[in-house]
């Protein structure tokens, strides 16, 4: 539209008023100004004022007709419309909701009601999570016409169709099922009429890229996790349905087609000696374990490999290379997390910020060696997903600042060698880690006046993981903080036990504490310490708490990078689960300041006062073992406040982020619109 401007208008006057209004415009124009006399006239004024709010009235007409239509409408009004819609409001969760999109797919989805796409559609859409709907009256066994049979329908098992077998009980399977009169909503009941499922992924990706494995002693054998455990392999992409989530990786149904696994862009690449593995020598097997006594590891079912192929097994997480091939070993494969804590190589620029001439530090340099050698500051960066070594003391100077960071995109495994790792900083001194996985022993921090700071890192529990994945020495002290008068910052971490000296400010957000135990310390000071203030934000601590205050706010604490440890408006602790045993499971020393909200604390803690937090009954764990997929989460039958228990209504814990709660009500609210009549809805979580 194109708008009424002050010359438009003007130019609608007869020519003798313009002149003369140029010839009034001429006693008006001040001496030596170099404008034009007509723009001093008082009819060209009036005109221009006249425009201008014609122009306002334009703008607003465009306004009104833009906010007509969902796709340019402005952000304040996509409510108003969704409300002329009937579209229900939506619980906000971590990556957000498109609400323009769900108001726009609105009209679309209630033209498909009732087909199982548009219930997949509404689903994912409103709660982010990879959704599969089936129709499970079509799995039902029944005698069929001869007529019109239905040969997608559910049928009988053919016990020697491994693939079918391994999909039982999945969002795909396509065996036949008796009726169940359970209600699908309510008690999870599946085969029957009108019964639709909906399948969730909420799982998360966690990749590893060109990571070199190490093979187990003496053979060539391999296993894909960087720890050396049997751990289970994920997919990118489902290659049945192209569903863009992490789905367990099963034997037999990679065994029907491998080089849809196996390959570039694919979920597992494979290099031996700096050439990849042809994708099509690649086979699914059974690479379980048999008995061998005497032996440093029982052999495998396949150990020594065939000649011209390459074994994996996806389900242990092991390798067997084809026996003609030398070289090392270099994997990327997938595993899957529940939530990116602890590190990986999802995007983490926002916490690296701008490193300033970074020294990178390649995978056969001993870390404390090339940091030593550069005096002990500036910035570092590790910049592979594969193994490091650290070993000895890391001094800092007095006042300097030294940050040793994984790039973003890598997850490096740093190896801590016999002699451990000590840093020792100066009066004043800051230490940042970032994106780091420390593993074979714990990390000893000594100095005075200085900082820590941990963000998206591991310290393996226990230290090590066996071949089973079970911590070496569960208990062992991960990170013993020796520095006094000083501030410890830890974010998004992932750690085994916590020993702090006096005189500290502590704070914690989104981490887990694991001290292999329940009745083991997860966090306690050393021998004597006093003045340890310590707060937890979204934290699950599996053990015992003793400190001697908890943070309320009150101490303000420069870090040295950049953070002040007492400013932050969730300095008290908040939404963290206390799972320990053992009286008392939480102790501090001064219960008269302070404060624990949204919180499950054990019934015979020694805590300051509480706001609105549970005692009883104590939370359900799903896994305690850090390789599992499962790590930490809150069992399904865990009591519903503490599933719901935390302050913005969702689960307590590490896992808070995750929104599984939100998630899951959005899906509720958002199908209803698009059953159909006498139809009802269940989901089921796949993963």
């Amino acid at each position: 539209m194109t708008h009424l401007s002050t010359d438009r208008l003007f130019e609608l006057l007869p020519a003798f008023l313009r002149i003369a209004d140029a010839e009034a415009g001429r006693q008006h124009r001040p001496a030596g100004d170099p404008r034009e006399i007509e723009d001093f006239g008082p009819l060209r004024t009036l005109a221009s004022l006249i425009a201008r709010e014609a122009q306002i009235v334009d703008e607003g007409l465009d306004d009104h007709y833009d906010n007509a239509f969902i796709e340019t409408c402005a952000p304040w009004v996509i409510p108003y419309l969704g409300e002329l819609l009937g579209v229900r409001g939506l619980a906000d969760i971590p990556e957000g909701i498109d609400m323009r999109a769900r108001v726009a797919n609105t009209l679309e989805l209630r033209a498909r009601k009732g087909t199982l796409g548009a219930l997949e559609q509404a689903a994912s859409d409103s709660s982010g999570w990879p959704v599969h709907a089936v129709a499970f009256w079509k799995l039902l066994a029944h005698a069929q016409t001869m007529r019109l049979p239905h040969l997608s329908m559910g049928r009988s098992i053919d016990m020697r169709a491994k693939p079918d077998l391994a999909r039982l009980g999945t969002a795909f399977e396509q065996s036949a099922r008796n009726i169940e009169v359970r209600r699908i909503n309510t008690h999870g009941g599946r085969w029957n009429l009108g019964n639709i499922g909906l399948y969730l992924w909420r799982l998360r990706p966690a990749p590893i890229t060109q990571h070199r494995v190490l093979p187990v002693t003496g053979r060539r054998d391999f296993r894909f996790h960087p720890l050396g455990c049997d751990a289970q392999l994920f997919t990118r992409t489902d290659p049945s349905i192209g569903l863009d989530h992490p789905a367990a990786i099963l034997r037999s149904v990679m065994a029907e087609d491998p080089t849809l696994y196996v390959g570039d862009g694919k979920s597992m690449r494979i290099w031996v000696g700096g050439t990849e593995v042809d994708p099509t020598t690649v086979r699914a097997a059974n690479l379980g374990s048999r008995s061998a006594p005497g032996a440093p590891e029982p052999d495998w079912t396949r150990t020594g490999g065939i000649a011209g192929l390459t074994l994996i097994d996806p389900e242990l997480g092991r390798l067997v290379i084809d026996p003609d091939l030398a070289g090392p070993v270099d994997v990327s494969c997938q595993f899957a997390q529940a939530l990116e804590l602890g590190g990986g190589e999802h995007d983490r620029a926002a916490t690296i910020g701008t490193l300033a001439a970074p020294t990178t530090i390649a995978p056969s340099n001993e870390i404390t060696a090339v940091i030593n050698g550069a005096d002990g500051a500036g910035d570092f960066a590790l910049a592979r997903s594969t193994h490091y070594r650290a070993n000895g003391t890391v001094t800092v100077p007095a006042g300097e600042t030294l940050r040793l960071v994984a790039q973003n995109g890598a997850f490096p495994t740093v190896t801590i060698g016999a002699g451990g790792l000590e840093f020792a900083l100066g009066a004043g001194a800051s230490v940042q880690l970032n994106g780091l996985r420390f593993t074979r022993d714990g990390i000893t921090v000594t100095g005075s006046g200085a900082a820590l700071s941990i963000t998206d890192c591991t310290f393996v529990p226990g230290h090590a993981l066996d071949t089973s994945g079970v911590a070496t020495d569960p208990g062992a002290t991960s990170l013993d903080c020796q520095m006094v008068g000083a501030a410890l910052r830890i974010d998004r971490t992932i750690s085994g036990p916590i020993i702090v000296a006096e005189d500290m400010d502590v704070r914690l957000g989104e981490c887990i504490l694991d001290a292999g135990d329940a009745a083991a310390m997860a966090f306690s000071t050393a021998t004597g310490a006093e003045r340890v203030n310590v707060s937890f934000d979204r934290c699950t601590i599996y053990g015992r708490v003793q400190t001697s205050a908890f943070a309320d706010g009150a101490r303000v604490r420069p870090t040295g990078f950049g953070v002040a440890i007492g400013t932050d408006e969730r300095l008290a602790t908040s939404d963290t689960l206390f799972v320990g045993q053992n009286a008392p499971a939480v102790a501090a020393l001064y219960r008269q300041v302070g404060c624990i909200r949204f919180s499950y604390v054990p019934p015979d803690a020694q805590v300051p006062r509480l706001y609105r937090c549970v005692r009883d009954p104590a939370p359900v764990l799903e896994a305690t073992r850090y390789s599992d997929p499962a790590y930490m989460t809150l069992a399904a039958c865990s009591d519903e406040a503490i599933l719901r228990g935390a302050e913005n209504s969702d689960q307590m814990g590490a896992y808070n982020r995750a929104a599984w709660g939100a998630r899951a009500d959005n899906i509720r609210r958002s199908i209803d619109d698009f059953l159909r009549f006498g139809h009802a809805a269940g989901s089921f979580h796949e993963t």
